[in-house]
């Protein structure tokens, strides 16, 4: 007959279930402050874990920079070949024209190249200068002779 009874005439099974919901509002809250510890701890990292992640980050950005560096490197590297390379032509097509103006240099002390007209001209000036000497000793020796004709004429005479 009492388990048939309507839960007002049971004082203890009320009592039990008011605890129970307790118990079970008490059981929430604990595992809501359990997990609320877990978030603190979480945020506050022992000191060794804060190291240790310190230094991934540090050796993620030491990676990073590395491949950086490196990509400079053979940029550098790219640049230096082409550098080198010209340089060398260059110093090849400086060298080719030394030799070439040490020959010249050669052929004008040697007197094989001349730098003006002067000698052609002096040469020029000669050859001219020889040709009225010898007109003008031809015209000489033919007045000569017409003088020592005249002179003969006049001894006859």
């Amino acid at each position: 007959a009492a388990q048939f009874a309507p839960a007002t005439h049971r004082p203890h099974v009320m009592k039990s279930s008011r605890s129970g919901a307790i118990l079970c509002l008490l059981a929430l809250a604990c595992a809501g402050a359990a997990a609320a510890a877990e978030a603190r701890t979480a945020v506050r990292l022992s000191p060794v874990t804060r190291v240790v992640e310190l230094l991934k980050s540090l050796s993620a950005k030491v990676e990073e920079e590395s491949k950086v560096e490196e990509d400079l490197f053979e940029t550098f590297v790219c640049w230096a070949k082409s550098i080198i390379s010209q340089k060398t032509k260059s110093n090849a097509a400086a060298e080719a024209r030394s030799d070439e103006l040490k020959t010249y240099i050669d052929d004008l002390d040697n007197g094989r190249v001349e730098l003006t007209s002067e000698r052609a001209d002096l040469t020029k000036e000669v050859e001219e200068l020889s040709g009225d000497i010898e007109v003008a000793t031809q015209m000489r020796e033919k007045e000569k002779k017409d003088y020592e004709d005249a002179k003969d004429e006049m001894e006859k005479a």
